[in-house]
């Protein structure tokens, strides 16, 4: 992530969206992916090109509804080193 970072600091080649929802992948008629619809702050925006898409661990969400209390019950008991920010 650093190497991209850098990237969207120094050119417009990259652009880093946090605290995003994606919607849906664009796509051409061949099916390639060509962009993102993704929603941020209430309003919706697009991007067109590469599309890198990253999620922020789930590590810290102990809720009945958690992808953890979902996929991996086992491990609801366990302490975690995340952050409180790592809900999903």
């Amino acid at each position: 992530i650093q190497m991209v970072e850098k990237i969207a600091e120094r050119t417009d080649k990259a652009r880093i969206i946090t605290k995003a929802r994606a919607n849906s992948l664009m796509t051409n008629s061949a099916g390639a992916c060509i962009g993102l619809l993704y929603e941020k702050g209430g309003a919706e925006f697009q991007e067109h090109g590469p599309v890198i898409l990253a999620t922020g661990g789930f590590g810290a969400d102990f809720t009945q509804q958690s992808l953890l209390a979902q996929y991996r019950p086992d491990l609801m008991h366990l302490p975690t080193t995340n952050g409180e920010h790592c809900t999903g």
